[in-house]
């Protein structure tokens, strides 16, 4: 694999990995710092993740947190302006604008998000330019293409 895939997590994903030492966030985790993935994000969805951790989830899983944050090279992308996140009102809430224009505005290969109610859905599946999975399905599709056969 010559160019990493550019994933870009939101909140969802950053909350679950601190909740969660194992699982699927720590293997797409465990494939950046291999080099095989190029992890995005905005300071946005960093900031949402880090106060929801904090306030939800404790000392430990905030200490967990900030040691993924250390140890994974994340490309942090410019905040997307008012402009950028109202492009994507139809398909998602307001507040939730910013994760779509923040996927967007990196040039991510894929969003991946835990998110089934607002980022998950068969609306923004099938109108966002960029795929949309959760972590299951984006390590099945991983593993399915690096397995394929030339």
């Amino acid at each position: 694999m010559s160019e990493k895939i550019k994933v870009f997590l939101d909140a969802s994903c950053w909350i679950a990995a601190a909740g969660s030492p194992s699982g699927g966030l720590a293997a797409i985790l465990k494939l950046a710092r291999a080099g095989y993935l190029k992890i995005v994000a905005t300071k946005e969805i960093l900031w949402e993740a880090e106060r929801n951790i904090k306030t939800k989830m404790g000392k430990e899983a905030l200490l967990r947190y900030y040691q993924e944050l250390g140890t994974t090279e994340v490309e942090i992308v410019d905040q997307p302006t008012p402009e950028e996140k109202a492009q994507w009102k139809s398909m998602v809430a307001e507040k939730d604008c910013h994760v779509l224009a923040g996927a967007y505005k990196a040039a991510a290969d894929f969003l991946v998000s835990l998110d089934k109610r607002h980022i998950l859905t068969e609306k923004v599946k099938e109108g966002f330019p960029i795929p949309v999975k959760d972590t299951g399905e984006f390590l099945e599709g991983l593993v399915s293409e690096l397995t394929k056969e030339d």
